[in-house]
């Protein structure tokens, strides 16, 4: 049975109660009056919880009294407030008890003890509890004071970048609007000044139309005086006459007027219209103080104008041709251009064709007694003249070959005093330049002449940069050489001028530059400027360009480009237009184009019948 105090509990045998890990030990029948049970050795644990004070072992004896209990006894686990309360009071008497038996005074003492130590522990574990409640508060009121902390400086950033976007998106609309409002400004700048131009403009065109009205006007009135004047005849019986003799160097030759003046604006016309005074031998005739043979060839071929005449041997085509150039006589109604060697992507060329201008198409004609490409030629005293190149085995070559248009026939001249390849040419005053190249074996700056009256060649003054594939023309009794390319090693190409003076015999190297690097082009001299067109950079990039060179100013300016890329081609001037054709860039080409400087426009000709490059075009007037 319990005793009474005590709530039902259990110990083990050392004296630990079961909720300290020992088994089980409830209270048996030996509790009870008379009864004593074994000497058990009891105490208290030396760390408990709520620091209950230790107290030492002593025998528990059992007397009559169930109260009496050593001191030793642990704490009750587990029990409440209210039990804690109930330690210390008397159990009620039972029917085995006496009735006025005291409690032993150790057992009150341990209880008491255990009462104070258990309310301690109580007291200390709900101020703990108190401690943790309170802070678990302020834990919480910190938590949501930091979040609420967070969620104000997340807001405050967010009202920032807000506001700074809105700020941001002001500035660009502010900047915006100025901008917008500068370029109406320039806007309005620029058509005010447009307008101002266009109005200084009309006035300077209505101030020009005025003044060429009032030359027109002049030049007008001069022109007619000049009209009446030359249609005043002189000899109005020398206009009636169907038959007219002349004397040429004594031989007396009658003819046909027609005959005589189908040449319009011939020397021979000039004679017979009358309006000049004309000297005439002792018989009245017309004389003429010339060799009489070649007017005798001549006049046959006014005779029958759609057969040229055929000289017997060079010389007498020579002199024949000066002979027709007195007389102002032309065997062929149009230029001759001529295309000459080159190759054509396969193989070295010897075909030669001529561009028929009346029907717009190339015919063909005799072929060079050598295949040659890249050489130098130009046109001296209406033939043509071929040298230098390299043929099939590559090598720069140093033959002359002459073309004579009139007799259909090649021959050789005096050869090159120094084989080269790529070199540039021009003719002036009577010579033929060759001017740099390459001669086998390094790219050269010698230059020579060749002169048709000593039929040799002759060296000159050397350029003062060696050039190979370079461009040159004779303008303004001077030859410009440009471009071309001299080996370095880096930036090859060139575009720089030298300029030659003959009758110095010196070269000088202008401050003129071309706009553009240009090699294996073609240049020109059309209406007194000097045109670069076509070849490539040191980029490899074949060009459309053309630019001028006006002397007098020493600057070159832009025009209309070709309609084609080109390197390697030919160029050559009739009256006033270029003419290029074939060349390469990518394909080997047989077109052509025309340009006409004070147009500034170009225009596709007639293809060649052989598509060619490193080839030369020609110009003979006969």
């Amino acid at each position: 049975m319990a005793t009474a105090g005590f709530p039902p509990s259990t110990y083990d045998g050392a004296g630990r109660g079961g909720d300290f890990g020992g088994p089980p030990y409830s209270a048996g029948p030996g509790f009870g009056p008379g009864m004593a049970a074994a000497p058990v050795q009891t105490r208290v644990p030396a760390t408990m919880n709520g620091g209950y004070t230790p107290y030492a072992s002593s025998p528990a004896v059992c007397g009559s009294s169930p109260g009496a209990y050593s001191s030793g006894l642990p704490p009750m686990q587990g029990a409440s407030s209210a039990a804690a309360a109930g330690f210390g009071t008397r159990p009620p008497a039972t029917g085995s008890s006496a009735d006025g038996d005291d409690l032993d005074p150790d057992f009150e003492e341990m209880v008491s003890d255990l009462r104070r130590s258990f309310v301690g522990w109580l007291k200390k574990t709900e101020t703990e509890l108190k401690q943790q409640r309170s802070d678990g508060r302020r834990s919480r009121q910190a938590f949501e004071e930091e979040k609420l902390s967070v969620w104000q400086q997340f807001m405050s950033e967010k009202q920032r970048e807000v506001e700074k976007i809105r700020e941001d998106r002001r500035r660009a609309e502010e900047e915006t609007a100025t901008q917008l409002r500068q370029v109406q400004a320039d806007v309005e700048e620029a058509r005010r000044r447009i307008s101002e131009e266009r109005s200084r403009v009309e006035q300077e065109g209505a101030q020009r139309r005025r003044t060429v009205a009032h030359e027109y006007e002049k030049f007008r009135q001069e022109y007619g005086l000049f009209e009446a004047e030359r249609q005043r005849i002189v000899a109005p019986q020398l206009t009636a006459e169907t038959t007219v003799d002349l004397n040429v160097g004594g031989t007396i030759f009658e003819t046909a007027r027609s005959t005589v003046v189908q040449q319009s604006g011939s020397y021979l016309e000039t004679l017979l219209c009358g309006r000049y005074d004309c000297s005439r031998d002792r018989h009245g005739r017309i004389f003429i103080n010339r060799d009489p043979e070649y007017f005798r060839t001549v006049l046959n071929f006014l005779r029958n104008p759609h057969t040229p005449p055929m000289p017997r041997d060079s010389a007498e085509s020579e002199a024949l041709v000066k002979e027709a150039g007195f007389y102002g006589i032309h065997f062929f109604p149009f230029p001759l251009v001529f295309a000459c060697g080159g190759h054509d992507g396969y193989e070295h060329l010897r075909a030669m064709e001529v561009l028929d201008v009346g029907n717009q198409c190339w015919r063909p004609c005799r072929a060079m007694a050598t295949e040659r490409t890249y050489f130098g030629a130009a046109t001296l005293r209406n033939r043509l003249h071929l040298f230098g190149g390299q043929n099939l085995d590559y090598k720069a070559l140093s033959e002359l070959e002459i073309y004579d248009c009139l007799r259909d026939q090649w021959e050789f001249g005096s050869p090159l005093k120094v084989p080269r390849r790529n070199c540039a040419s021009c003719e002036l005053d009577g010579r033929v330049y060759a001017i740099g190249g390459f001669d086998g074996s390094k790219i050269t700056a010698s230059v020579e002449a060749y002169d048709a009256r000593l039929k040799s060649w002759m060296m000159l003054d050397p350029l003062p940069t060696q050039r190979s594939s370079a461009v040159a023309c004779a303008q303004g009794g001077k030859i410009w050489v440009m471009g071309g390319t001299n080996g370095a090693a880096s930036s090859p190409r060139l575009k720089t001028v030298d300029v030659f003076d003959p009758r110095a015999n010196r070269w000088d190297s202008t401050k003129v530059e071309m706009l553009n690097v240009r090699s294996a082009g073609q240049a020109a001299n059309c209406v007194n400027h000097v045109f670069a067109l076509g070849g490539t950079d040191n980029e490899q990039n074949i060009h459309f360009s053309c630019e001028c060179l006006d002397a007098d100013e020493g600057t070159f300016s832009t025009r209309q480009p070709m309609q084609e890329s080109r390197m390697d081609f030919a160029a050559a001037v009739i009256s006033d237009s270029i003419m290029v054709g074939g060349g390469q860039n990518g394909s080997v080409l047989s077109t052509t184009e025309f340009y006409r400087p004070e147009l500034d426009e170009w225009q596709a000709g007639p293809s060649m019948m052989i598509p060619r490059y490193g080839h030369q075009y020609l110009l003979c007037t006969l």
